[in-house]
């Protein structure tokens, strides 16, 4: 398990940019739509905590009734589901698609 978090601590590493975008230019947050028990779940906030990235989190297990919210978005009724600010939303994301939007959004 130790040597997940390494890999995701290497992939996870925001790709330098020459004269980065200040924090005021960044979305503010995005919205993830899991349960604690998922493990790609917790891969994508790991992905998330370690680019240090604000997000709100939307416990389904604690919270089941705000799964319909993630199924009207996707059309799905998988997770975990991320919600951009800029609308965009990911499904089930690897941690090189959710680092690659990461990367698009600046974060």
């Amino acid at each position: 398990m130790i040597s997940d978090y390494r890999a995701i601590d290497a992939l996870a590493a925001p790709l330098a940019t020459a004269g980065d975008a200040s924090s005021a230019a960044r979305p503010e947050q995005l919205t993830v739509y899991g349960a604690e028990w998922c493990r790609d779940c917790r891969r994508s906030k790991a992905v998330l905590d370690v680019r240090r990235v604000s997000y709100v989190y939307v416990d389904l297990a604690a919270h089941p009734t705000r799964a319909d919210e993630a199924e009207a978005l996707t059309g799905r009724k998988t997770i975990p589901v991320l919600v951009f600010p800029d609308g965009e939303q990911l499904v089930e994301p690897t941690n090189a698609e959710l680092c690659a939007k990461l990367d698009r959004a600046g974060l």
